[in-house]
């Protein structure tokens, strides 16, 4: 080998070296960012507690107005939808054995000026009503109703009955309370004691 073919060699070797060490530079520089962005990732802080919702009463008589009232214990905003014609939340109504999802429009003037979005902060209440969707409880029957927020995995849900006017019934509403069950699940069973329907836990 002459001595031009081995000076070219030599750098020909130390050119692949030099790349070879590029890449692989390169490559280390990627695993310490993406080491970076998991522990950024692992280190943000989930909310804590429990969104809260409630009905003004557990029983109604058909015509009332239900009242709903959504509390917000976690320790971050949170950010509520609605979307007006259609009904606050789910509803559902207890019928043959399951829960039936239940679905109403309101009419266009009563979205007038209603927000598309409610921002809640830590600890703070919202109160409205179904005046606009009042055909949902047209009927005697049991009934829930299951809110849902953003970043919020759980479903907190009310339940509450709805009487004919016929039947003068002015027995409180007993009730199970409900261990976090899912939505087809009955709860309510008759009882000599028991406590309200009212809960934050999650159906699925």
């Amino acid at each position: 080998m002459s001595s031009a073919q081995a000076v070219y060699a030599k750098h020909r070797t130390r050119r692949i070296i030099l790349t070879i060490l590029f890449y692989v530079i390169l490559f280390i520089a990627f695993l310490l960012l993406m080491y970076q962005q998991a522990n950024k990732v692992n280190t943000l802080e989930f909310a804590a507690g429990q969104i809260q919702l409630t009905t003004s009463k557990t029983k109604y008589t058909v015509g009332d107005t239900v009242t709903y009232t959504i509390k917000n214990g976690l320790n971050t905003p949170i950010t509520l939808l609605f979307d007006c014609p259609n009904q606050p939340f789910h509803v559902y109504q207890w019928t043959n054995n399951q829960w039936v999802s239940m679905t109403a429009k309101a009419k266009p003037s009563a979205c007038t000026n209603q927000p598309k979005q409610v921002k809640l902060a830590p600890n703070a209440t919202l109160t409205k009503n179904y005046s606009a969707w009042s055909s949902l409880f047209n009927k005697p029957g049991i009934y829930r109703i299951v809110a849902y927020a953003n970043n919020y995995t759980s479903l907190p849900y009310a339940d509450f009955q709805v009487v004919d006017k016929s039947t003068n019934d002015t027995t409180p509403l007993i009730i199970y309370k409900p261990v976090y069950t899912p939505v087809y699940t009955p709860i309510y069973i008759p009882s000599s004691s028991g406590s309200d329907g009212h809960s934050s836990g999650t159906d699925n």
